[in-house]
């Protein structure tokens, strides 16, 4: 559904509207699309079809900056008529954790400061929007069925997630009552080449008109793409070619028409980004993009991310030494593998701890014993003193 509503014609077609369905009294939607799946350690916006592992936390900070996620049009001229919301500025945290061989459940908060004009000046409502307002809570719930957690290779999930009605409906921020997705994950991945996708469907409890109700608010199919490569010369920049990934993300939604019709809001993004792993377990990734729908609901002129995510088991071992990093000590620097605690990842220098390091010492399990005699051969002396004398 084009946001160019019939807002010319509402003063002459208001009786007509009230006999087929009686607009809203207030938005009771959100405008805001970009809502990141918890539990990925490389995707920005689209779900990944990967689980943590079992006890492992994923917690990610977003923030962003959206312009014009809904504009109305008069629907004669096409000319502007308002900004309901004019700029957001958006954050949210979610927090992920690895259940069982192959499950994740999930909690995302949103909130975000506003700058618009709400429905003034189209004969609604003369309410100032609010610029600070808390959007919808979200728990999610992703089953990895095909591979493990962080197995590289083909991955397939089914993923739910539950939006409950916590936002500031009265502002763009929140939706009028519950609503229920679910949809099904796929993707691929190598040590350079990562993709994801699925499809879905978006349910609402509550059917909402705002303007015209032969347009509602309804439920949707939603679909996402994301498709990432090695970024080597930005991750030698971190330590090491394989810590930072170029990638790009479309996700999309078609409204229903609900049998009136014409189709409800149908919104369109793309967004390109890059993530650098910054320090074991801590990522950062910044994109930008916006919606490739002309004024439909939820599709912003531009969106500009930054993106904090800790991620407590790396699916990688990154120096390669057989050590996951998640279990890794050392995740920059390779176990040597000398049968002295080769367990934590870490190179064993000095295995006796004697000050000599392996590599001279010609006994590396027993300490030298530093009692003046051959102390740099790095083996207990026993030495047989003996005294000369006169006689």
């Amino acid at each position: 559904m084009r946001a160019a509503i019939v807002v010319a014609a509402l003063a002459g077609s208001a009786t007509a509207a009230a006999a087929q369905i009686a607009p809203a009294s207030k938005p009771a939607f959100s405008v805001e699309r970009f809502t990141p799946a918890p539990g990925s350690a490389l995707w920005i916006g689209v779900e990944d079809a990967d689980v943590p592992a079992a006890g492992r936390w994923v917690v990610t900070s977003s923030t962003w900056i959206a312009s014009r996620p809904i504009v109305l049009r008069a629907l004669s001229t096409g000319a502007e008529s308002t900004e309901p919301v004019r700029l957001r500025w958006g954050t949210e945290v979610a927090v992920a954790r690895g259940v069982g061989a192959r499950y994740l459940v999930g909690l995302a908060a949103p909130a975000a400061l506003q700058w618009g004009d709400r429905l003034a000046g189209i004969g609604l409502s003369e309410t100032a929007l609010q610029r600070a307002v808390l959007g919808d809570l979200r728990l999610h719930g992703r089953a990895r069925v095909v591979g493990a957690p962080g197995e590289p290779g083909l991955a397939a999930a089914v993923a739910v997630a539950l939006t409950l009605p916590t936002g500031d409906d009265g502002d763009f921020a929140g939706e009028a009552g519950p609503v229920l997705a679910w949809g099904l994950r796929a993707g691929y991945r190598t040590a350079d080449v990562a993709i994801t996708g699925g499809a879905g469907l978006r349910l609402r409890t509550e059917e909402v008109v705002l303007l015209s109700p032969a347009r509602p608010h309804g439920n949707e199919l939603t679909a996402s793409l994301g498709a990432a490569v090695r970024l080597a010369p930005l991750g030698r920049q971190f330590g090491g070619g394989d810590r930072a990934w170029a990638m790009v993300e479309v996700e999309a939604a078609l409204g229903d028409d609900a049998g009136k019709g014409a189709r409800g809001p149908s919104p369109a993004e793309a967004r390109v980004g890059v993530r650098a792993d910054v320090a074991h377990c801590w990522s950062v990734a910044l994109a930008g993009g916006g919606g490739f729908t002309r004024d439909e609901v939820g599709s912003p002129g531009y969106r500009l991310i930054a993106q904090l995510t800790f991620h407590q088991d790396p699916i990688h071992d990154r120096d390669g030494d057989g050590v996951r990093d998640g279990q890794d000590a050392c995740w920059t620097e390779r176990e040597d593998r000398d049968g002295h605690d080769d367990w934590d990842g870490c190179p064993d220098l000095d295995d006796d701890g004697d000050g000599i390091e392996d590599r001279f010492d010609r006994c590396p399990a027993q300490p030298e014993d530093r009692d003046g005699y051959r102390d740099a051969d790095g083996c207990p002396d026993a030495e047989t003193i003996t005294t000369d004398r006169g006689d």
